[in-house]
């Protein structure tokens, strides 16, 4: 036999499409039940609020009800289907031990890295899906939902709403206002308090609106009034800040028909204030990346467009992490603190990734290292493990000392 042809052996022959489909098998069946659990926890506290919503029969409450879930279902699927990867590929090489097929390979001259091709070609499956769940359909369905403003999540996100009230912390200025998103946005209600190099109030301007002029960092106020404090004296006993004095004089406000300030706010960021990143499409986030900056966020968005590109490696890094303990530590037979030991690695993989995504948009840490440390470090894990045991490419495993 030659190279060529024992590879595609290795790859694509009866044992890697027989490992390939147990493990698409389980992993189907864990998403599924996952799904079932995550779907009735996510739809119980607003199942009144969608069935509510139909206007003529109980028939059309159980298609609102049947559609808000299908809806849902990216959202979901996506968070879980790398820890869904894991204990499908987990299980079903348990299952494959206790079957005694394990020992059946082995006697065949298998190398235990030549039992990873079915685990490698599940990631190559799963992580573009994953990546398609997470960057496209799950803000896809979220579109729809605030759209339509269906659920709690479609209500609070709705984007035709103005009376809700945001403070907003710019290099130069803090603002008050009322959004309408747009886009364009519009500010209605604005109150801009201005500040100096030392953060020292220096004006204060108000507008019934304002919006963007072009594009620009000039907006443009209307009907409106502004505050400018009156020069101060460099005496030592000179007169304490206009806002702190009693005249009330000091506290006049100048009226204006319209008035052009700068504000460092892109227009974009505004029509999206308030929405999760995992709820916005991957275009967006790459056009938000360049203000993905204090004060107004510390990597919601670079961090987020990381760890959907590591999410296309993650389900395989799981996959091969799963196969490679399950290999090591159950050779000939199951026993129960290995198996809780490669769940718990599981858990635990799983646990990392959702603490680097908070630690990476809070910025204590960047978001290169939050979106790609646990799949490397769990691919590096799978090495270590091999080298550690002894085992080598192309090296069978050893016999167990209770064979002759």
């Amino acid at each position: 036999m030659t190279k060529t042809t024992l590879q595609q052996t290795i790859w694509m022959g009866r044992y890697t499409r027989y490992v390939l489909a147990g493990y698409l098998r389980n992993v189907a069946m864990v998403v599924s039940v996952l799904m079932i659990i995550a779907l009735t926890i996510d739809l119980w506290p607003q199942i009144d609020l969608i069935t509510s919503s139909a206007t003529s029969s109980n028939s059309r409450g159980s298609w609102n009800l049947v559609r808000f879930s299908v809806l849902r279902l990216p959202g979901l699927v996506a968070p879980l289907l790398p820890f869904a990867t894991f204990l499908g590929v987990a299980w079903a090489e348990i299952t494959h031990t206790q079957a005694g097929e394990r020992m059946f390979v082995w006697n065949t001259g298998r190398s235990p890295i030549q039992c990873l091709p079915a685990a490698i070609l599940l990631g190559l499956i799963l992580g573009p899906l994953e990546f398609t769940l997470d960057a496209y359909l799950g803000p896809a369905a979220m579109a729809v939902q605030m759209r339509e403003r269906l659920g709690l999540d479609g209500q609070r996100l709705d984007r035709t709403r103005t009376n809700d009230v945001h403070w907003i912390a710019t290099s130069s200025a803090l603002l008050k206002a009322e959004i309408a998103y747009g886009p364009p946005p519009v500010l209605h209600n604005l109150t801009v308090f201005k500040l100096d190099d030392q953060n020292r109030l220096y004006e204060i301007d108000h507008a019934r609106t304002a919006h963007q002029i072009s594009d620009s960092k000039i907006w443009l106020l209307e009907n409106g009034s502004s505050w400018v404090p009156p020069p101060q004296s460099s005496e030592a006993n000179a007169a304490p800040s206009p806002l702190l004095a009693e005249d009330p004089g000091h506290h006049k406000m100048v009226p204006f028909a319209t008035r052009s300030v700068a504000l460092d706010i892109p227009p974009l960021w505004l029509t999206v204030l308030g929405v999760e990143p995992q709820y916005l499409p991957i275009s967006v986030l790459r056009a938000l990346e360049p203000y993905d900056q204090a004060p107004l966020s510390r990597g919601l968005y670079r961090t987020r467009i990381q760890v959907l590109y590591g999410e296309t490696l993650l389900p395989g890094a799981m996959a091969v992490l799963a196969a490679s303990l399950a290999i090591l530590l159950m050779p000939y037979g199951v026993e129960p603190l290995p198996v809780f030991g490669i769940i718990m690695s599981g858990y635990l993989a799983h646990a990392g990734t959702k603490a680097c995504l908070l630690m990476g948009q809070n910025g204590y840490i960047p978001a290169g290292i939050a979106g790609w440390l646990v799949p490397i470090t769990l691919l590096g894990a799978t090495y270590v493990a091999f080298r550690i045991l002894g085992y080598r490419v192309g090296r069978p495993l050893r016999a167990s000392p209770a064979e002759p």
